[in-house]
């Protein structure tokens, strides 16, 4: 079926994505896109016609006809930021008798470069602070102002060993949590047993809780659920290693969960100093602190709870804290999962007995 050239433009003109505006030599607007009308005036494309084209863009009424970015006001009086250009547009003598302008909204795009030089500049803060330590230790032994002091000299080393093994979890950390927003971060639909999930993850923090004196109270909630195994054990370890830097010496940190019909709560509750209610949201933000330089004395990168919140939003689930301050906090994870399974055990004449009890890690 053919179609004459002026239908086929105007349904180029109604589909494009750009707002698309023409306006006469007196700068009234003479043509007007949906595109365009739909972020000027939320209306139809008329009720933009004959309207003076400093209403909408201010910067139009008697500039130079160019390109750039300027702000465009709506007809609530709202602004947004726009991309745009101009041409003329001309008759067949070659006359000019309007202007024709494409713009688009750059709102998102101008926050999207806001968050990423915010996080070149948090980022390149984390890194000075090690680097600036290691430079320091090192430069103290090259010099050979140690060379005497052999004690002082084996902490220096120390303190350069451990800002290194901080720098490379900061960096690890960093393009792990860039991975998993860009979306090129492959994930596994594995049937996954959350008990074991569970114990791996206490197992894998055992010795860290060790050494502060830490008890980790696992409870098995006999449940299954799809997803990467990997991904989900990298999520309650980093919840319980979150809560053991911030709970005090001889506290038990609970790890447990319960099921409903169609979806799986992981649990893990400490007995820390708590998080104040208007840090509740904040904390899964990249390099957030609660307390005035919590990574630096906890040894942290202040990426983990970013990680976990990118972690389960890509196995469609849910991440949030719950705390009393000065008294614990509980971080939850939400889940889809398989229908409930109770755990099993059999006495001694094969008879099935269920039991809810905890293990201690």
């Amino acid at each position: 079926m053919l179609r004459s050239p002026m239908t086929h433009a105007s349904q180029i003109l109604n589909a494009a994505g750009d707002g698309i505006i023409t306006f006469d030599l007196d700068r009234r607007i003479t043509f007007a896109n949906p595109a365009a009308a739909a972020m000027l005036c939320g209306g139809g494309a008329e009720d933009l016609v004959g309207q003076p084209i400093r209403t909408y863009l201010p910067f139009l009424a008697a500039s130079t006809l160019a390109g750039g970015e300027q702000w465009c006001w709506r007809e609530d009086g709202a602004s947004f930021p726009i991309e745009y250009r101009t041409d003329r547009m001309s008759n067949e003598s070659g006359q000019t008798v309007g202007v024709v302008v494409t713009f688009r909204d750059i709102t998102e795009r101008q926050a999207a470069e806001r968050a990423r030089d915010e996080l070149i500049g948090v980022v390149s803060h984390e890194l000075r602070t090690p680097l600036t330590s290691i430079r320091a230790a090192l430069g103290l032994l090259a010099a050979g102002k140690l060379a005497e002091q052999p004690e002082t000299s084996q902490r220096v080393l120390e303190l350069a060993l451990t800002n290194t093994n901080r720098l490379i979890r900061l960096v690890n950390d960093t393009l792990d949590l860039e991975r998993l927003n860009s979306g090129h971060d492959r994930v596994r639909d594995d049937l996954c047993d959350a008990d074991a999930l569970m114990a791996q993850a206490a197992d894998a923090m055992h010795s860290l809780a060790e050494e502060t004196g830490i008890v980790l109270e696992v409870v098995p909630i006999g449940a299954q659920l799809r997803g990467d195994p990997d991904r989900l054990l990298q999520v309650l370890v980093n919840l319980l290693s979150n809560a053991i830097k911030f709970s005090p010496v001889g506290c038990t940190i609970r790890l447990d969960g319960e099921q409903s019909a169609n979806e799986l709560v992981f649990r893990v509750r400490d007995e820390g100093r708590g998080i104040p209610a208007d840090k509740l949201e904040t904390i899964f933000d990249r390099f957030a602190q609660v307390h005035h330089l919590d990574s630096g004395e906890k040894g942290g990168t202040g990426l983990g709870l970013a990680i976990c919140r990118s972690i389960v939003a890509q196995h469609r689930g849910q991440i949030w804290a719950e705390s009393t301050p000065g008294a614990r906090t509980m971080l939850f994870v939400a889940l889809p999962c398989e229908p409930a399974v109770t755990p099993t055990f059999l006495d001694a004449r094969g008879r099935g007995e269920a039991d809810a009890g905890s293990v201690a890690a």
